[in-house]
């Protein structure tokens, strides 16, 4: 059973190392007991008070050349130079951080040098020296009050205000004691107006510190870091699906923990916490689990794996790139929400809404929970302005999933390998290194199951893999042998393996043929990434096919025994006034297996075309018989444009197809 700290005092507990798996802490107040709280508002306001002390002695020091007893304009030059500095550093230091100051001091030392070298001074070495201690003093200072300021605000108001009392303390305490002790150095107005100076920016890099957006992160951390010491502690503790809700969480140590799937929502205090590299120390990624609320938010890219989005409200969110394996995203609200490219293996969805959701090349995979997924449509590809159409599924407008449809919808979709190619396709080098990486990997057991068209030039190649394939390996490697390909053989090579491998040139023929189609998408049914057959059928509008033995030779023989039983079932009269379609389909597939010019792909290709009208003529629903026919006809005209118009099978399909067509009813 998981332990439960519902509500409970935890201040101080410290839990390192521990197993806390599904531990409840719900609403428990988590931080620095009490005791700690005294020591650090009482080390707090000592450290405040030396922070005073630099400021006052960062003022006497830039003050203090204008006061020199001398002639030399170069030295009451440089005094004012060393004023200047002081002053405007501040702002540089808070708008541009520390290296500006730094780069500007520089600046000064150099330019304040030189002139000092060219009208005469008698004081140059005492006043490099207040240029240096002005710079060190001031620097210190504002780093080391800013951390103050940062610590004293993570604890409370009431302890930012008593350290600042304490730094005012500091000042007014140094200047009196110079003032009392010295006989040539004499604070006034100025010197005070410029040590408040530096405490007030100092005050304001410590509080600028805690923001998202800091220009000072490294106080934020080092302030917080002290701050959080003798707090909870939960450093490299496992803390998988445990439950934060509504915890209060200042000071506590999140450090190398097992953070997968906790449970944020209504969590306060993270912003003040030790979070280490966990997903906690992104504030975009902090904001979105504790409010689980982000609807119509940007984590394009984000790596927000683990994290615990339950029952979230994400509607028209986009997560385009985003990493989300092993999420939990049960009951989230993701309807519109753009999915493109999200990964999501491991992640849990069930009871997920995603109607409306827009799911590119989204990473699924057989361990992403789907179970009871409210969907009614989805959109397979997000809009753009050269390619409008979203692909919405179901394709009907009308048309709504039923409960339970979805997963069944997207199951094929498990455990693919996509390899995307944007542009300068080369069919015989994607189909080298395709055979090489079949070759390298029998054991993940590589089938090709689609080829897509992306955009205008982008092909997208998909595979299915054994589920344990490591897919990021595989395309690596594949898209590294593409390249090389490509880069490094020679033509004349690359022709000689697609002579020699069988897998190769049917691979290759498939690509190109898919490419001068132009259709979307080619559903594969079955293809072998070694030597034996492939069969290749038809998506929404096309149909290749070829069946390729074990020695490379096309099957024309099955093929043609199969066309002849189709032809054969057909009735041997026509109906009144309609050519005769039993002996139509004969004389073509004759025409097509006696063309001795015709390559054996094409021929098993269009052999199979024949088949599928004869099939045509035995479907009794007129749109089921359309759609094949229309189907067959654009794979017949796909095939000829690639030969010469005076082939003999060109010349014999523009007599008979007109009338084939005509003999299945359709208007020529």
């Amino acid at each position: 059973m998981s332990e439960s700290f519902y509500r409970k005092n935890i201040c101080g507990l410290s839990k390192r190392n521990a197993n806390l798996s599904k531990a409840i802490f719900t609403e428990c107040y988590a931080g620095l007991p009490l005791i700690q709280v005294v020591v650090k508002t009482l080390v707090l306001s000592i450290f405040s008070s030396f922070v005073g002390i630099l400021a006052a002695l960062a003022a006497i020091f830039a003050t203090g050349l204008l006061g020199a007893k001398t002639d030399s304009f170069g030295t009451f030059f440089l005094g004012v130079s060393v004023v200047f500095l002081a002053l405007i550093g501040l702002l540089v230091t808070f708008r541009r951080g520390f290296s500006a100051f730094l780069g500007l001091s520089l600046a000064t030392f150099v330019i304040s040098g030189i002139l000092i070298l060219l009208l005469g001074s008698s004081s140059i070495i005492n006043a490099f020296i207040y240029i240096a201690v002005t710079v060190t003093s001031q620097v210190i200072a504002l780093w080391l009050g800013g951390i103050a300021t940062a610590a004293s605000q993570t604890l409370s108001k009431k302890i930012l205000i008593s350290a600042g009392l304490s730094a005012l303390l500091g000042i007014a305490v140094t200047l009196l004691l110079i003032g009392q002790l010295s006989s040539t150095v004499n604070p006034d107005l100025a010197d005070v107006a410029i040590a408040i100076s530096i405490l007030f920016s100092a005050n304001l890099i410590g509080c600028n510190s805690l923001e998202s957006t800091s220009r000072f992160p490294r106080i934020a951390r080092l302030a917080i870091n002290l701050a959080a010491i003798g707090g909870t502690s939960f450093q490299q503790a496992d803390l998988t699906e445990a439950d934060f809700s509504g915890a209060m969480l200042k000071h506590t140590d999140f450090r190398d923990a097992n953070l997968t799937r906790t449970r944020w929502h209504g969590a306060k205090g993270l912003e003040f916490a030790r979070l280490g590299s966990t997903y906690l120390a992104n504030p975009r990624i902090q904001q979105l689990i504790v409010t689980c609320d982000e609807q119509g938010q940007n984590f394009d890219g984000l790596d927000l794996t683990g994290v615990n989005l339950l029952d979230a409200e994400l509607q028209d969110a986009s997560f385009i790139g985003a990493t989300l394996n092993q999420s939990n995203l049960r009951g989230a609200d993701l309807s519109r929400a753009i999915l493109k490219q999200t990964q999501l293996e491991g992640a849990d969805l069930t009871g997920a809404i995603l109607t409306g959701a827009y799911i590119e090349d989204w990473g699924i995979t057989s361990t992403t929970k789907l179970e009871n997924v409210q969907c009614e449509y989805v959109y397979m590809r997000v809009p753009t302005k050269e390619n409008p159409n979203p692909l919405r599924k179901p394709d009907n407008l009308r048309e709504t999933f039923a409960e339970g449809d979805f997963a069944d919808f997207i199951q094929p979709f498990f455990g693919t390998l996509d390899l995307y190619h944007s542009q300068d396709i080369d069919p015989r080098a994607i189909s080298i290194a395709l055979r090489n990486l079949s070759t390298n990997h029998p054991d993940d057991n590589l089938q090709f199951v689609a080829i897509e068209r992306r955009g205008n030039t982008g092909l997208n190649l998909r595979f299915t893999t054994v589920p344990e394939a490591n897919k990021s390996e595989l395309s690596h490697e594949y898209f590294s042998s593409y390249a090389q390909i490509k880069k490094e053989l020679p033509l004349a090579t690359q022709i000689k393996l697609a002579e020699q491998d069988a897998t190769i040139q049917t691979l290759e023929g498939t690509i190109e043929r898919f490419m001068k189609i132009g259709t979307t998408t080619i559903q594969v049914t079955k293809i072998v990434t070694e030597n034996r057959d492939i069969n290749i059928n038809a998506g929404d509008s096309a149909n290749i096919s070829g069946l390729v033995s074990g020695d490379g030779v096309v099957n024309l023989g099955t093929i043609s025994g199969n066309v002849t039983n189709a032809i054969n079932q057909l009735p041997d009269r026509s109906e009144s006034e309609q050519p005769n379609l039993k002996v139509l389909l004969t004389q073509l597939q004759h025409a097509i297996e006696t063309d001795a010019n015709l390559p054996d792909p094409d021929k098993s290709d269009l052999l199979e075309q024949v088949q599928a009208l004869a099939e045509a003529k035995q479907t009794e629903e007129p749109t089921k018989r359309e759609g094949i026919t229309r189907k067959a006809m654009k794979m017949f005209n796909a095939t000829l444009k690639s030969l010469p118009d005076t082939a003999k099978i060109a010349e014999a399909c523009s007599k008979l197809l007109p009338l084939i067509l005509k003999a299945l009813g359709f208007p020529i």
